[in-house]
């Protein structure tokens, strides 16, 4: 009875730490929130990239790390000029990115802009922007006419 009552508690102690573990998003938990947008010269291109206090390792997203409303709408008409053909991810399959309301709110079709996007560049799909998101996909110029990677 002891060894079962052992194993038990050894059981539950597993599932305990499994479950701390997995409350963090992939995007890592010791990135700020995306607080503005800052040029940067990036492979010869002046690019539009999402920063906190200018540095670009920050994340964003949902229901995690939710940035201000400007920043959030920058980053929509992002992702529609650069990525206006794609579906969104499910359960918006049907919809192109384009066709995303850029409303400054990282709601659910967002999210699933940003997963299509994310698993399209060959990134993490986790629908958080972060540094593996921003290693992959591609930014507004700053004449808003061009979209390049970081």
């Amino acid at each position: 009875m002891k060894g079962l009552l052992r194993t038990s508690a050894i059981g539950l102690a597993v599932a305990a730490v499994g479950a701390v573990t997995f409350a963090v998003p992939a995007a890592g938990a010791d990135l700020p929130t995306c607080s503005r947008y800052t040029l940067m010269n990036r492979g010869g291109h002046t690019i539009n990239v999402p920063t906190s206090k200018g540095n670009s390792s920050c994340q964003m997203g949902r229901d995690y790390a939710v940035a201000d409303r400007k920043v959030v709408l920058e980053f929509q008409l992002a992702l529609k000029f650069c990525y206006a053909k794609l579906n969104l991810a499910s359960p918006y399959s049907d919809e192109k990115i384009a066709n995303l309301d850029a409303d400054g709110f990282f709601g659910s079709r967002t999210e699933a802009a940003l997963k299509a996007v994310q698993r399209y560049a060959g990134a993490g799909v986790d629908g958080i922007y972060g540094r593996n998101t921003r290693d992959h996909i591609k930014f507004l110029d700053s004449n808003r006419r061009n979209c390049y990677a970081y």
